[in-house]
């Protein structure tokens, strides 16, 4: 397959955790089987770490930071560029591994893979101005500075279904502000994620400044702990499900670690009587469907006023029965479960306004809008990860506004309206820290931030901001040398 991958004492294929530099190896027995779960069949092995494997990686890390924090800012800046350049033609190689290991469209992959070099050269372009210092005022007349300096050796835990363009952005923004990284890959795509950590290796970044481990599932919270709890972790970045990002959140408080999240929602679009309803039509089915409906961002709810309704209904439909290629689910238990919640739903009284409830692979169904969805079912209050979605109708903006905040989450949302001012006006009171005004819920910038509210999460994402989560203020203040020199504000 590549160089990223070895092959063990039984002739398998093995993705390995990578520590100072170096591939490790492990007995067969620690290996983990990776799925192809469209077509059942495994594509290759990862390594499931050790809690003592674990320790060592952070220990890496904690090593190399010694001497990689003080390396200077333009040094970091024109590496960071060169992964940016070695990414560019690794399109191709970048997307193939994700969509071979996720059964995510080549499309959607390829759109994933050609934001990496733009995600490094956005984070490359903010450095200079982030990490800029002050000088400030005093009481006394005195001299105080303050400095931006980096938080230390950090533990990155990256998800599947962002495989590319998330731990892409959180290396590049970790290395930007001079900490060095432990990546906990996702064990249902290490090859995907190996290909990023090889990529800043070779552009310059130094042994143990990137490190990667992996973990069976039932291994991953003591594998994790090992990590927090070592004495060289500065901080986490935690991008996944609110149920795990809970528990994160208990470790990391025992440690007292402080904790980046950006966890799930059940993204709402809402379309206002204005609307141009053909668009928004269209733009719900695209971002329900994206994924195979597996993005923190993916529609999941739409909030129609009650006045454009069966104008609306008709254009989802014809939407949806244009739908683009969604792929498959990224484990066929996934997929079942997902499919679960649908059939739960239909069960207890919601009913199908387009599309229904069928397998159409062994990981993948149809996609489907519901209606009419009883309070008591799963997909109701939680996100059910999965191409469908359902319908809320209101009458007014407040009933919509209303409505778009009365879950847990708040992580995206959207208005649909051909006046800016109501939209505008609309998002003002919507909590959420992503709005966007006709566009998609899961529209992302390079620029950032992507920002969690509520439920779904702490911290932002992408840009400067992203380097803002992993640099600490450090405050020098200068007093004279002699008594002398006394100003008469300390006399």
């Amino acid at each position: 397959m590549s160089a990223s991958t070895y092959k063990d004492e039984a002739g398998n294929l093995v993705v390995p955790c990578l520590i100072d530099g170096k591939p490790v190896i492990q007995p067969s027995a620690r290996n983990i089987p990776v799925y192809v779960a469209a077509e059942e069949r495994v594509l290759h092995h990862g390594q499931s770490a050790t809690p003592e494997l674990a320790a060592r990686a952070i220990a890496s890390a904690g090593e190399a930071f010694k001497t990689f924090k003080r390396t200077p800012v333009d040094e970091r800046y024109h590496m960071l560029l060169k992964a940016a350049d070695i990414l560019e033609t690794k399109v191709e190689e970048g997307a193939n591994r994700q969509s071979a290991e996720t059964s995510a469209t080549k499309t959607f992959s390829l759109f994933n893979a050609k934001q990496l070099p733009k995600i490094c050269r956005e984070i490359a372009g903010a450095m200079k101005t982030t990490l800029v210092g002050e000088i400030t005022p005093t009481l006394t007349g005195n001299h105080q500075m303050v400095f931006k300096e980096p938080v230390g050796a950090v533990l990155l835990i990256m998800p599947w279904n962002g495989a590319l363009a998330l731990p892409c952005r959180g290396i590049s923004a970790a290395l930007a502000a001079g900490c060095t990284v432990v990546l906990k890959a996702s064990e249902l795509c290490p090859w995907t994620h190996y290909h990023l950590v090889e990529t800043f290796l070779e552009a310059g970044f130094p042994p143990g400044s990137v490190n990667m481990i992996m973990s069976e599932r039932t291994e991953a919270p003591a594998v994790t702990e090992a990590i927090i709890s070592h004495p060289s972790l500065a901080k986490i970045e935690f991008i996944g499900s609110a149920p795990v990002g809970k528990q994160i959140g208990v470790v990391a408080a025992k440690y007292l670690k402080p904790v980046i999240m950006e966890l799930g929602d059940q993204s709402p679009l809402i379309v206002l009587d204005d609307a141009d309803l053909e668009k928004a039509a269209r733009d719900a089915i695209a971002g329900c469907v994206a994924c195979h409906g597996q993005l923190c961002f993916g529609t999941e709810r739409i909030i129609v006023q009650r006045g454009v309704k069966d104008k609306f209904y008709e254009l989802l439909r014809a939407a949806l029965a244009n739908a683009p290629p969604m792929g498959a689910a990224v484990t066929k238990f996934y997929a079942e479960r997902a499919k679960g919640w649908v059939d739960e739903a239909v069960q207890k009284g919601a009913e199908f306004l387009a599309g229904k409830s069928e397998w159409t692979g062994p990981a993948s169904f149809t996609p489907s809008v519901l209606i009419n969805l009883p309070k008591d079912c799963y997909l109701y209050d939680n996100e059910g990860f999965c191409p469908t979605m359902f319908v809320v109708e209101v009458d007014t903006d407040e009933e919509a506004t209303l409505e778009a905040n009365s879950r847990e989450g708040g992580l995206s949302a959207s208005v649909y309206t051909t006046n800016w001012e109501r939209g505008l006006n609309m998002s003002k009171s919507l909590d959420f820290g992503n709005v966007q005004i006709n566009l998609q819920t899961n529209q992302v910038e390079a620029a950032g931030p992507v920002t969690g509210w509520k439920a779904s999460g702490y911290g932002s994402g992408f840009g400067r901001y992203s380097i803002e989560e992993f640099i600490h203020l450090k405050t020098v203040a200068f007093g004279p040398t002699s008594s002398n020199q006394l100003s008469n504000s300390q006399q």
